[in-house]
């Protein structure tokens, strides 16, 4: 995972443009002055939050898709019965059997 930390004091070789109101920028300014942080950073710092917090998300809604394709997959499967299973269905339930279960 990348930390913001290494991104922030990494050498700046790509440039980002963005268009704001006046009013968005100076509130932005402020937040970024009471963070300590100079705009750059902090809009830079801000943005990777929410980018990391994206693509988590997209990672789970992935794995929980697979995890769901697996599911139905094994679902579909065509298995006989284990003896187990056959032995419980046929009544066969060992010392237990009248146990009131």
């Amino acid at each position: 995972m990348l930390e913001i930390n290494e991104i922030l004091k990494a050498p700046k070789n790509a440039r980002l443009e963005l268009k704001t109101t006046d009013v968005a920028k100076e509130f932005i300014r402020k937040a970024a002055s009471i963070s300590g942080l100079d705009m750059t950073s902090f809009i830079i710092s801000s943005a990777f939050e929410k980018a990391e917090e994206v693509m988590e998300k997209h990672r789970r809604i992935e794995v929980s898709e697979q995890a769901y394709a697996r599911a139905l997959e094994i679902l579909n499967e065509d298995t006989a019965p284990t003896p187990g299973l056959l032995n419980l269905m046929r009544g066969k339930h060992g010392d237990k059997s009248d146990s009131g279960l």
